[in-house]
């Protein structure tokens, strides 16, 4: 690999990979990638290896827009090598939807060949170690994105890597040209750009799996996904509605929409963030930490604040709570719940 032009900046930004493998020895070009990539959300080391063989060059323009982007490249005929062994900080949750170019291609992963026929659109995630083949000069188009931001479950997209998904043309051809609009090189809003990446790639994925989504997704799946992301962000204070409706790609009144047989998302939330605290001040390992280390470790901003919800939910201050806490039980044994259980919104 060898000639690149200036990266620029991160977010909304065009810089050009250029990947040329004739001259330049295996063991150089995962550096070469990752200071192409530095200012990405792979940073310094999140790739694998790339590697190809000696008649193998591919020319790639990009756009990022925070932590999604938009990748469109030309690759001449030869084998790409997506490989792990060189490093083990790649990112599992990145998923790239891609529609191929005009030619056949196959992708090797070990265990499995697969031929990927002309306009395709699949999926992979960059932590799947693959061969391609090209057996001809082609270009592709993908949106590398995180998979959590997507409202499908990510072990469903993954039985689907390197198959051709059942998509709508009128769809694919929507994707490509928005896709693309994002490339060409007009100043976007990179929180709105990647927002509006995020929801393109939903729409096409949801398309594809409509038949299986109809039959394994009801408002109780949904809610325990709302639930796993409230547990993934106990310790973040500034976590809210907008911030939850977000991350499940979904409106704030569809959110909660999914409570309202039961408490409210917040109100749920902070039960959990409650109940978290319980279980620290129930270890008396954990007596090293003040009432404002436990409070910013559960989401409040303030003992103050923590010592007002926990008052509520238990009916003793968090101090009095850890003077006269039950006694120590043995291994093995539990001494509280993760969560409190909130009627329906359990489910």
């Amino acid at each position: 690999m060898h000639g690149r032009e200036p990266i620029g900046k991160p977010e909304g930004s065009i810089f050009r990979m250029r990947i040329h493998n004739r001259d330049t020895e295996p063991a150089d070009r995962l550096d070469h990638w990752n200071e192409l990539t530095r200012l990405t959300r792979y940073g310094a080391s999140g790739m694998p290896e790339i590697r190809g063989d000696r008649t193998f060059a591919a020319d790639y323009t990009a756009s990022w827009f925070g932590d999604t982007g938009v990748v469109a490249g030309e690759m001449d005929e030869g084998v790409f090598v997506m490989d792990r062994r060189r490093t083990d900080t790649v990112d599992s949750g990145r998923v790239q939807l891609m529609l191929t170019g005009n030619a056949p291609h196959i992708v090797d992963l070990g265990s499995d060949r697969r031929e990927i026929a002309p306009r395709s659109v699949i999926l992979q995630f960059n932590d799947q170690p693959r061969s391609t083949l090209r057996p001809s000069h082609d270009h592709m188009l993908f949106v590398d994105i995180d998979a959590g931001r997507l409202t499908v479950d990510p072990e469903i997209l993954r039985r689907s890597c390197f198959t051709a998904l059942p998509v709508d043309a009128g769809l694919v051809e929507l994707f490509a040209q928005a896709a693309l609009r994002l490339l060409s090189g007009q100043r976007q809003d990179p929180q709105a750009a990647g927002t509006f990446l995020v929801s393109l790639v939903d729409l096409v994925v949801r398309n594809a799996f409509a038949h299986e989504l109809a039959l394994t997704e009801t408002v109780p799946a949904r809610r325990v996904q709302a639930l796993r992301v409230m547990r993934e962000n106990l310790s973040n204070a500034e976590f809210g509605a907008v911030d939850l409706a977000a991350a499940l790609n979904i409106s704030r009144r569809s959110l909660f929409q999914l409570f309202d047989d039961g408490e409210p998302p917040m109100s749920v939330l902070r039960r959990m963030r409650v109940a978290f605290a319980k279980n620290i001040l129930s270890d008396p390992n954990q007596d090293i930490l003040t009432m404002d280390q436990i409070a910013k470790l559960c989401g409040f901003r303030t003992a103050r604040g923590l010592g007002i919800a926990f008052q509520r939910e238990f009916g003793r201050a968090p101090s009095d709570y850890r003077r006269i806490r039950p006694a120590t039980l043995p291994d093995g044994v539990a001494a509280g719940p993760e969560a409190p259980v909130c009627g329906n919104c359990a489910s």
